[in-house]
């Protein structure tokens, strides 16, 4: 689904700036350019090799997309503590709804959060809502996370028209060191911006045939400082458990589980976004903040049969957040259980004389929504209809490389996936469509330091038990005659009629990379990419707001009402943007940098449409010694007035970050790690946040391993 409004600019505009941000990093120093990979978080190298989220084996600079990994060794170095400070920095991807852990919401290549498939160990993460947040995890139980940008149905089904984000938990291999068959973890810190203390303990081992891992994190934090100079009322109270296992039961069989499972009780308004404050009809509520994964997997890859690499993972999540308000004593909950399976297999062949890659699978899962309101007589809460959504896929994927002679060598990924769906309630009827999800995508390398690629993908996304279902009151306002305490509502109606969400994306691009620039090892890597996207029937909800005529006549109540709010399938529209990433590495010296943008119009109407960015990015540096790192980071933003409403307008900034990782003794069992946040306390606003983001921030944490 499109997030608030926004103006599209001509292509020929967007190809410029596509064009300007290509130039401008060709001329920086060599050792300013960074990549999406190193820079924030992640890993855009050559090497890098994304598995979980293309389901393919090619090396990331290789890949017909772009593509980020945020990997053990920058989570290490951040240590961040929720999803603003975990994905902030990745090209495309923003974090809204303001610094509050409970209300942030994801946006990707000016898609919304539903249009971003989030897994969790290869379990779905389908917690979806309008202010309560979407993805609740410990960052510092996180060993890796993968992010595909762009159209990825053809995968994945409903709800990756924007991409896919992959995190995958710690397990003992994560920690454990050459020769060590145990070990143990402790780790603390504190930030100042928020006064959070937060500890963690893991114990963890491994034999010739199992392996395993549990660990515990606890954080405690209060009110957020804002670069503002306000204070942004929260209270967290966060535990976390993690407990992954591993058993080889012969060669090439390996079974899997795990249990990952969050708490939050947090004191904050019931909507937690923006810059919202306890008052007259957001009262401060008492939070029950929870997700749970549970998983089972099974690997089974012969040794020596390169036809068989089969795998499975059968998954149950839970999300929910479960609210008290104790001066109006009303309970409320949203609760959403997801059961499912994936299966697939990897074969590889030679098709005649040509080396090719296959992977089958298959998918089945299912949503089911519970709402409750202890004040309404029904006890069915306002805009969380109960109901139940099962969704069916099956899908192959083909990888390829042959040689075109002197010309060079081309790289194909065709995939294809079908998917089925169908939801029901008891509020109204079913709703029932299916959809197939094509994309074709192809490298071509005419030299071994040049890339050249396209993709062309379709995605769908199935209409939300939210938007089919909606019933019960969306808001209340005073009486227009008799006023306050006397209040009006308006009423949210259903249609179970909606049509789902449809795109076509085409995406071009081109990477460059060079070892020996300015010495005989040095690397050199930049890759970027222009994308436009058209979509058609978007899921949008409108809001009916006017009073009846009976409310301005004696008696004012037969009846009187406030308008209502009901989801629709609206106009069509157009998003384009583009993303360049690069990395400079020489000895000590590692630099990275992103610029990107995204700008999305009405194809109608013309009027701003999507969760739109302005051009921004950052540069990232950091020095390397034997035993210790220091860096930083400049991230940026231009202004962004591509709105219709102008209380939506947001001024450019640039925010300085430092950071420092030491590890004094020779054994590294110990390693400090400290930063400012936000160096000269200054006062900024992301796109949709609605509130100023955290001001100056000192942070600290001690990490102390041990492994036998």
């Amino acid at each position: 689904m499109f997030s608030p409004d926004h103006t599209l600019p001509a292509a020929a505009r967007v190809r410029t700036a596509l064009l300007a941000g290509a130039a401008a990093l060709a001329l920086l120093p060599a050792s300013a350019l960074a990549n999406d990979a190193d820079t924030a978080q992640a890993n855009e190298a050559s090497e890098t090799i994304i598995v979980t989220a293309t389901r393919t084996r090619l090396p990331n600079f290789d890949y017909p997309g772009l593509a980020s990994v945020i990997d053990l060794e920058w989570l290490e170095t951040e240590r961040p503590s929720d999803l603003a400070d975990l994905l902030g920095d990745t090209p495309g991807l923003e974090v809204a709804g303001g610094p509050r852990r409970t209300g942030q919401t994801l946006s990707l290549r000016g898609f919304g959060r539903q249009n971003i498939a989030l897994l969790v160990d290869g379990a779905r993460q389908n917690f979806s809502s309008a202010h309560d947040g979407v993805l609740f995890l410990d960052p510092g139980l996180l060993a890796r996370v993968e992010t595909v940008r762009g159209a990825a149905s053809a995968l994945y089904g409903s709800g990756a028209s924007g991409g896919v984000i992959a995190f995958e938990t710690a397990n003992a291999d994560t920690f454990l060191r050459a020769g060590e068959t145990s070990g143990v973890r402790v780790s603390g810190g504190y930030r100042s911006g928020n006064e959070e203390t937060r500890g963690s303990a893991a114990l963890y081992a491994r034999n010739d045939v199992a392996s395993g891992l549990v660990a515990l994190s606890a954080r405690s934090s209060g009110d957020i400082a804002l670069g503002s100079g306000n204070d942004l009322p929260a209270d967290d109270q966060v535990v976390s458990l993690l407990a992954n296992g591993e058993w080889r039961v012969s060669p090439g069989l390996t079974l899997s589980g795990g249990i990952l499972s969050f708490r939050n009780e947090a004191s904050e308004p019931n909507n937690g976004q923006g810059a919202q404050t306890a008052a007259a009809g957001n009262p401060l509520m008492q939070k029950d903040v929870g997700a749970d994964t549970y998983r089972a997997g099974v690997q089974f890859a012969p040794e020596g049969q390169s036809l068989i690499g089969f795998e499975a993972t059968l998954y149950r999540t839970e999300g929910m957040v479960d609210e008290y308000d104790p001066i109006a004593d009303r309970f409320i909950t949203r609760d959403l259980v997801t059961n499912g399976v994936r299966a697939e297999n990897r074969s590889e062949f030679l098709l005649g004389s040509l080396p090719f890659a296959l992977t089958v699978g298959g998918e089945w899962y299912e949503d089911e929504q519970t709402g409750t309101d202890s004040t309404v007589p029904t006890g069915v809460r306002g805009g969380v209809p109960n109901g139940t959504t099962t969704f069916y896929g099956a899908y192959l994927q083909g990888e390829t490389e042959f040689s075109v002679g002197s010309l060079g060598r081309v790289i194909l990924l065709p995939g294809v996936r079908w998917d089925s769906f169908e939801s029901d309630s008891d509020i109204g009827g079913a709703n029932e469509d299916e959809a197939v999800s094509a994309r074709f995508g192809a490298t071509w390398a005419p030299v071994e330091s040049v890339r050249i690629f396209a993709s062309w993908a379709e995605a769908f996304r199935a209409p939300s038990l939210n938007e089919l279902y909606l019933d019960g009151t969306h808001f209340p306002v005073p009486h227009p005659v008799l006023g306050a305490p006397v209040f009006v509502t308006n009423e949210f109606v259903p249609n179970p009629d909606l049509r789902p969400e449809t795109s076509e994306t085409l995406e071009i691009g081109a990477g460059y990379t060079l070892t020996g620039l300015f010495t005989s090892d040095d690397r050199l890597e930049v890759k970027g990419a222009w994308f436009r996207t058209r979509a058609d029937d978007l899921i949008n909800l409108a809001v009916a707001f006017a009073f009846d005529p009976t409310c301005f006549a004696p008696p004012f109540f037969a009846p009187c009402s406030a308008g209502t709010s009901f989801s629709s399938n609206v106009d069509s529209a157009e998003l384009e943007g583009f993303e360049i990433a690069g990395l400079y590495q020489n000895g000590p010296l590692s630099l990275s940098s992103a610029i990107y943008q995204v700008d999305g119009e009405n194809r109608v109407t013309g009027a701003p449409l999507g969760s739109l960015q302005p051009v921004q990015g950052y540069m990232r540096g950091v020095w390397s010694f034997d035993q210790a790192d220091i860096g930083a980071r400049v991230s940026f933003a231009g202004d962004f007035t591509d709105t219709a409403t102008p209380a939506e307008e947001r001024d450019g900034f640039a925010v300085l970050d430092v950071f420092a990782s030491w590890q004094p003794f020779e054994d590294r069992g110990l390693r400090v790690n400290a930063g400012v946040e936000n160096v000269f306390d200054t006062d900024y606003e992301r796109v949709f946040a609605g509130v100023s983001e955290a001001g100056q921030t000192f942070r600290l944490d001690l990490t102390w391993q041990g492994g036998w």
